[in-house]
């Protein structure tokens, strides 16, 4: 289908003028899952979310990373557990029923992440996201993607979940 002459002219104006289009907008916003580790809030891209569970039988297996706060079994299938308030040096108030975990998965990589608690979803704009404070230091700083101007962290799941960080490799 060709496009008419007013259509063309609508698209270059658009361009010249530097405003987004409703489908650019559409495009850099994201469904995140929301949750606390506590203090903070923090948000992760519902695109790699497979499922929020409640914390049950974790199995702790001693000499892995501190990090590393054990496994649980999810229909027959193993999974990590991971403590991110260990990567970001926040402090600990011990693990019980009432936290949650949000399994994620990027192709091969499958892991549970340790929250307080889950508050919800939210659209985010990633376009306002503003940098992590150079105070922010440590291993942790690297899976922050940016900082809403609500103060939400997003963490960045693509680099989590490819990244060798968090990949505990003992021979």
């Amino acid at each position: 289908m060709r496009k008419n002459d007013q259509e063309i002219l609508q698209e270059r104006a658009q361009k010249i003028s530097g405003l987004r289009t409703e489908k650019e907008l559409i495009e850099e916003t994201i469904l995140a899952v929301e949750f606390l580790l506590l203090p903070e809030t923090y948000a992760i891209d519902s695109a790699f979310v497979s499922e929020v569970l409640p914390l049950r039988n974790l199995t702790v297996i001693p000499g892995t990373p501190p990090f590393i706060i054990g496994v649980i079994n999810v229909r027959g299938k193993i999974i990590s557990v991971v403590n991110f308030k260990n990567l970001f040096n926040l402090k600990e108030k011990g693990v019980s029923a009432l936290n949650k975990i949000i399994i994620v998965k990027h192709q091969q990589m499958e892991f549970g992440i340790l929250t307080d608690e889950i508050t919800g979803t939210k659209q985010l704009d990633m376009n306002s996201l503003s940098s992590p404070p150079a105070t922010l230091h440590g291993a942790g700083v690297d899976y922050i993607q940016g900082i809403t101007p609500q103060g939400i962290i997003v963490l960045n799941a693509m680099y989590i979940l490819t990244g060798n960080a968090i990949i505990v490799n003992q021979k």
